[in-house]
């Protein structure tokens, strides 16, 4: 080749050694600024920056199983000898730099600056905090154990509640707070005399949750009971607690019978249930105005608790004629007194609804009566909402004879127009007839219109096609005919 080619003028060499060396104060004086060189400077960096010490583990939340192994980081860039680690549970120092400053066996600081703690248990919960000195850089770990729920309790303000709680009768803003641990967070839920209070049995009761919260904004005798709280988190079994409300009022009789079926010669039990806050000073049982009084073999009151209530119970051996009156429960406590009615008599006793169903314009109904004495006649009883009773009669089906005496079975199925009715019933046996039920039963008519429309509104969905029996004209034509079936039929 010629040399021309292949020779490098010296001052190309010093150009290009200058680009090599990077940047200098004696570039050469001829060194072209306008010429494009490729540039291959790097950004400086700094020998400290690149060997600085820093705590990189941030803030965190460890969970871990009781009995395991667990490990908290605390990593650290750049140690050198002069750094330092502390560990710190619950602010006491536990290790400094390797140095154990507790006892326990299970803690272990790592040559990685962690900390590690065999057979975790549940005293060893808390807040674990690594420090960098002399940096003053720290991170928290908290340490939490999976567990099933654990200390329960339920609060009334800022008071812990062990047993019962009293309150005043129209006391206003009445709340009980639930909490527990373990984790996770327990869920909690709870109940009233044994049953689940859900959204819907709560708002009848007037009361009102809040996750945690059971709140009554107006106390009523009726919220008198034990509320249990119960917390559950997926992990072992759940657990409670149960606290008594009391409510001072005047007692409130809950359950008694208005009436109740006898004989001559036969034995009767008549119970109240009732609630008293304060307790009850006196409990009475008369006979219309007449203080009844205990006779061995002949009539016992008997005072104990049934089903979360206190009761009482009158029992009447042998009746007689002059037994077939009315008998009074009297409760009474240092803010009032109740009293409720039962009438001893022969005759039948109310007639109570079992069951009921209505289909294609009829009404199937099925009656329980006690009746000690043979049922010769049961009639059905119904109305509009404008209208009269109308009565008519209905078949005996069966009876049985239990240990509360005898119950008759009755059923009755009617014809009915569409739209709102109001039922009861009532027996007559030898002695004469008993009393419908004080208040009708409620039902509703539909009528065969409304299997149409359904049938028309439920065809194929694949199809926009109308049936020429349901189209307009044809729909009309049959509401026609049915009316005019209706009028001929009733």
């Amino acid at each position: 080749l010629p040399q021309s080619s292949i020779s490098v003028s010296k001052e190309q060499r010093n150009k290009q050694e200058a680009v090599e060396a990077g940047p200098s104060d004696d570039y050469d004086d001829d060194y072209d600024d306008d010429e494009e060189v490729p540039s291959q400077e790097k950004p400086e960096i700094s020998d400290n920056a690149l060997l600085e010490t820093n705590l990189l583990t941030k803030d965190y939340i460890e969970q871990a199983r009781a009995s395991e192994q667990v490990t908290l980081k605390c990593d650290v860039s750049n140690p050198t000898s002069k750094t330092i680690i502390m560990w710190y549970y619950n602010n006491k120092p536990i290790f400094q730099d390797g140095n154990r400053l507790i006892s326990d066996p299970r803690f272990e600081f790592n040559p990685n600056f962690s900390l590690q703690i065999d057979n975790v248990q549940l005293a060893d919960e808390g807040i674990y905090s690594c420090q960098l000195l002399p940096n003053q850089m720290t991170a928290k770990i908290e340490l939490q154990l999976l567990t099933p729920p654990r200390d329960v309790h339920i609060m009334h303000g800022s008071k812990t509640i062990n047993d019962t709680v009293e309150v005043q009768e129209k006391d206003r803003k009445f709340v009980l707070l639930c909490s527990a641990g373990g984790h996770p967070t327990p869920l909690i839920t709870w109940a009233y005399r044994g049953r689940h209070l859900d959204e819907e049995n709560s708002h009848q009761m007037g009361i009102k949750l809040r996750k945690e919260f059971l709140e009554i904004h107006e106390v009523q005798s009726q919220h008198a009971g034990d509320y249990e709280c119960m917390a559950q988190n997926g992990i072992g079994n759940p657990i409670s607690q149960t606290v008594t409300v009391v409510v001072r009022a005047i007692p409130t009789i809950h359950k008694h019978s208005s009436y109740i079926n006898t004989a001559i010669g036969e034995n009767v039990e008549i119970v109240c249930l009732y609630d008293s806050y304060p307790a009850a000073r006196k409990i009475q049982w008369l006979r219309n105005d007449e203080i009844v009084q205990q006779s061995p073999g002949q009539t016992t009151i008997t005072n104990d608790h049934h089903n979360h209530h206190n009761r009482t119970r009158l029992s009447i051996k042998n009746i007689q004629q002059k037994d077939l009156q009315a008998f009074y429960c009297k409760i009474e406590n240092e803010l009032g007194n109740a009293s409720s009615k039962t009438i001893l008599g022969l005759a039948p006793g109310a007639a109570h609804l079992l069951h009921s169903n209505a289909s294609d314009g009829l009404l199937h109904t099925w009656w329980k009566i006690h009746s000690i004495q043979q049922i010769s006649e049961m009639q059905l009883l119904y109305r509009g909402a404008e209208t009269k009773y109308i009565q008519v009669a209905a078949e005996i089906s069966s009876y049985d004879q239990n240990t509360d005496g005898y119950t008759w079975t009755i059923r009755k199925s009617i014809r009915l127009p569409e739209g709102e009715w109001f039922v009861a019933a009532r027996a007559r046996n030898t002695e004469g007839w008993s009393s419908a039920e004080s208040l009708p039963h409620r039902v509703q008519i539909r009528g065969a219109m409304d299997n149409i429309q359904v049938a028309s509104i439920g065809g194929s969905s694949g199809s926009h096609r109308t049936h020429p029996a349901l189209s307009v004209g044809g729909l009309w034509m049959m509401l026609l005919l049915l009316s005019f079936v209706k009028s001929l039929v009733y």
